[in-house]
């Protein structure tokens, strides 16, 4: 029987950014990856696909990934997520994880921190 491959959802209203994470994702992980423009797209996406890893801008028109967060965890409880900022501060840091995000990253990016980290995530997920 062969495995699923990780499904992982990215939410970042920039479009290159956005394409840029999931052409990483997908073509140099390996995983499974689909991504929104919005937190609105994202409740959308959510209500009918499970993913095992989200990754989420803070920032965003409309609701803020800091909005979403609760609502992430409560439409899919079992879904680590990973918030990004470009905003970072100590206390943007302790509202992310008070609000249910499991990890954060500081923009810009840096891929192979990135890498590190989803592979740390996903491999707990599977010990879960």
């Amino acid at each position: 029987m062969a495995l699923r491959k990780k499904k992982i959802l990215v939410i970042e209203d920039d479009a290159e950014m956005r394409s840029l994470l999931k052409d990483f994702i997908e073509e140099e992980e390996g995983y499974e990856a689909d991504s929104v423009g919005d937190g609105s797209e994202a409740f959308r996406k959510l209500a009918k696909e499970h993913f095992d890893l989200i990754l989420t801008d803070i920032r965003m028109p409309g609701l803020s990934g800091m909005d979403i967060l609760p609502g992430l965890k409560k439409l899919q409880p079992q879904s680590l997520i990973i918030v990004i900022t470009a905003f970072g501060s100590e206390e943007v840091y302790r509202r992310a994880l008070e609000r249910g995000a499991d990890a954060y990253l500081e923009k810009p990016i840096h891929l192979d921190e990135l890498r590190k980290l989803m592979q740390k995530m996903v491999s707990f997920e599977e010990k879960k």
